[in-house]
């Protein structure tokens, strides 16, 4: 009987326990019927973060929650810069209320910049000019049999330090592939750069690179390059940036080739366009003819569209990359032209 009723008394206290720690946690309705329960750890107008015991961290799309609650204060962020700390709730008419103490704020959905967990760092998504590491690591790995056998691997991975103002990028690919069994691609290729925007859409750039292509005769190529960068739109669905400067290269070739050194024109556009929350098109065009010789350039052309999967940190990326060098190694092709499938992860 003794033990049967401490029994009873244990299952009674983590009852009281789990109902208590229910009352106090954070609660997410979704427009399906469903009731979560955890601590709200983000809120954009696109998504809402919320950390739990039973799932870990769980991403819920906006569009499917009906309401949430707070017990713990959130810092709210709208649109205007207004920012407060308040216990949160969002009613079924998709406003949102900020309450803390006698005083409140209250503001529609679609004016909401970002919600965080108050006396944490602002994230990425809120007003505040917030540096952070932005990492990608990514893979096209293909391969055929039958008549013939062949496989290529391409590896592609970045770091970027961010901010809404500036951004410093490291960056390395390598790419190899072979057909049967005899090598017929082998590229490295890794740099860094820096862009800063001074003056609204205007800034500077300056940017290090090396290649190593067996099968273009580059034992090294070494560029450098610097000058002025244009970005005359910039939101979140769509950027496009035009950069224009003066650089140098130098090559190095195998089989004993004279090497090549001259002055640059440095040259491109980038442009990223969010067409859909499940489709977005990346462009860029980069072209550096030598100075005194405008007729021996380099041209490097990307476009893809990027398909995230679900509300994972993964995505696809199909695209095409076209490598074009007007005075190439003798007996090497002018074009080299890459189609991919790339699966990518992104955090931070």
């Amino acid at each position: 009987m003794l033990g049967r009723a401490r029994a009873a008394a244990s299952i009674a206290a983590g009852m009281c326990f789990a109902a208590i720690a229910s009352v106090r946690a954070d609660t997410v309705n979704t427009v399906d019927g469903a009731r979560l329960v955890g601590t709200i750890d983000k809120v954009t107008p696109k998504e809402i973060t919320l950390k739990t015991q039973y799932a870990g961290t769980l991403t819920v799309a906006m569009d499917q929650v009906a309401s949430f609650a707070t017990e713990n204060p959130l810092t709210t962020q709208f649109k205007d810069s207004t920012t407060v700390t308040g216990i949160t709730v969002l009613d079924d008419q998709k406003n949102m209320r900020v309450a803390s103490g006698t005083l409140a704020s209250s503001g529609a959905l679609d004016q909401l910049q970002a919600s965080w967990v108050a006396g944490t760092p602002p994230p990425p998504e809120s007003l505040f000019d917030v540096r952070h590491w932005v990492y990608q690591l990514g893979a096209d790995l293909t391969g055929k049999s039958g008549n013939s056998d062949e496989r290529t691997t391409n590896v592609v991975g970045s770091m970027a330090l961010v901010s809404k103002t500036d951004e410093l990028r490291f960056y390395g690919s390598y790419q190899t592939a072979e057909q049967d069994n005899n090598q017929t691609s082998d590229e490295t290729i890794g740099g860094a750069s820096y862009t800063a925007f001074v003056s609204g859409p205007w800034g500077w750039y300056v940017r290090g690179e090396v290649e190593k292509d067996k099968f273009e005769d580059i034992d090294l190529r070494t560029s450098l390059a610097a000058g002025g960068t244009w970005r005359p739109i910039s939101t979140d669905v769509r950027t496009l940036r035009f950069w224009l400067g003066l650089g140098y290269r130098h090559e190095s070739y195998t089989d004993n080739l004279p090497s090549d050194s001259s002055a640059t024109l440095d040259s491109g556009v980038a442009h990223s366009w969010t067409l859909k929350p499940w489709l977005s098109l990346v462009n860029s065009v980069s072209y550096a003819p030598q100075l005194q010789h405008f007729g021996n350039y380099l041209i490097a052309h990307d476009s893809a569209f990027v398909m995230p999967l679900g509300a994972s940190q993964w995505s696809i990326r199909l695209g095409v990359h076209n490598d074009y060098n007007s005075y190439p190694a003798p007996d090497r092709d002018k074009l080299d032209t890459m189609w991919y499938t790339r699966v990518l992860l992104h955090f931070e």
